[in-house]
């Protein structure tokens, strides 16, 4: 087995909150179950993991995953990722559909630089028709999506992605409607129609699919194929932050920025902001996307009761705390990006 030592330096980064541990199927609760883990629930993770509990051995994994993701010294990420993999594996191999589609998840989530890569691709693409042949929405979702992207093993294959993504859709996967409104509003796929995605976005935004959610009140904060309705965008780009979307909450701090839908406030734009650069695991920072001069007019107490209120949110929701910006290093000032 991976050293277990490997597990320490996770628990320094990662243990944020004593929540207690409880098995799911929700894949967003169990992610969050994997933040929430507390020195003590891990090792007696690692322990029952060790010794063949299925649900253990996917919270290991992920655990791990989630550490793989942070660190930036490749070595080690590469110990991670492979740790990660090996516990991910051995739930899989016990035949359970949510275990082999998060196995093809994280094989498909791997840097481009990764050593094995046709290898992981090869056991993604099985572990992914294997879990649907249980009939689990989200390894359809996974493959439509996949079909659609190409690379990685796999030819881009528009009648096949859509296929797989409605066949997703009609099991009642939310993030397939993410694809296929995406699908619409880039006409890959399917013919450019920007009311007909935006009749995608809402259906996966009213399942409580974030990203659908972001990309609804984008459109809708800009009139793309629907009447111009900044308030209702500032709804949805609220429902999507609150379930802790990366686009979501930079997008909700932006507004409160410009005072566009809600009333101007600096504290709560820059407290979303930071909200969004705690969440973030993938290299993005809404802080460094946007426009934020006028943020630089807040003074030192506003910074720290911003920074306070985005901490509170974060320890909440699992996530490490953030550091408060000073005057001395502000927040970004680079050209807005969206």
């Amino acid at each position: 087995m991976p050293p277990r030592s490997l597990l320490f330096p996770f628990i320094i980064l990662t243990c944020v909150s004593s929540g207690a541990f409880s098995q799911t199927n929700n894949l967003s609760v169990l992610q969050s179950r994997v933040r929430a883990l507390t020195v003590g629930e891990l090792s007696a993770v690692a322990e029952k993991a060790d010794s063949g509990d299925t649900d253990s051995q996917v919270l290991l994994g992920l655990s791990l995953g989630l550490l793989a993701e942070r660190v930036r010294d490749d070595k080690a990420q590469e110990a991670f990722y492979d740790s990660s993999l090996f516990w991910l594996r051995k739930a899989a191999e016990k035949g359970g559909a949510r275990e082999q589609y998060l196995l093809a998840k994280a094989d498909l989530g791997l840097p481009y630089t990764w050593h094995q890569l046709e290898l992981n691709s090869k056991e993604a693409s099985a572990m992914l028709k294997k879990a649907i042949a249980q009939n689990y929405a989200p390894a359809m979702t996974a493959l439509g999506h996949w079909y659609m992207e190409g690379g990685r093993y796999l030819d881009v294959d528009y009648t096949l992605g859509m296929e797989w993504l409605n066949k997703a859709s009609l099991a009642g996967d939310p993030e397939a409607n993410y694809w296929i409104g995406d699908a619409y509003e880039n006409g890959r796929g399917a013919r450019r129609d920007q009311r007909e995605a935006n009749r995608w976005f809402l259906k996966g935004a009213e399942l409580g699919d974030g990203d659908c959610q972001d990309t609804l009140a984008v459109n809708l904060a800009e009139g793309n194929g629907t009447p111009k309705d900044v308030k209702e965008a500032v709804n949805w780009f609220r429902k999507s932050a609150e379930g802790g979307n990366v686009w979501g909450t930079c997008n909700l701090g932006l507004h409160y920025m410009r005072g566009e839908g809600v009333p101007k406030d600096y504290v709560l734009s820059l407290m979303w902001g930071l909200i969004s650069d705690g969440v973030n695991t993938g290299g993005y920072y809404c802080l460094q996307e946007i426009d934020v001069r006028p943020l630089l007019n807040l003074t030192k107490e506003q910074e720290m009761e911003a920074t306070k209120r985005a901490n509170a949110w974060l320890k909440e929701h699992h996530y490490p705390p953030v550091e408060a910006p000073t005057h001395d290093n502000p927040p970004s000032t680079a050209p807005e990006s969206k």
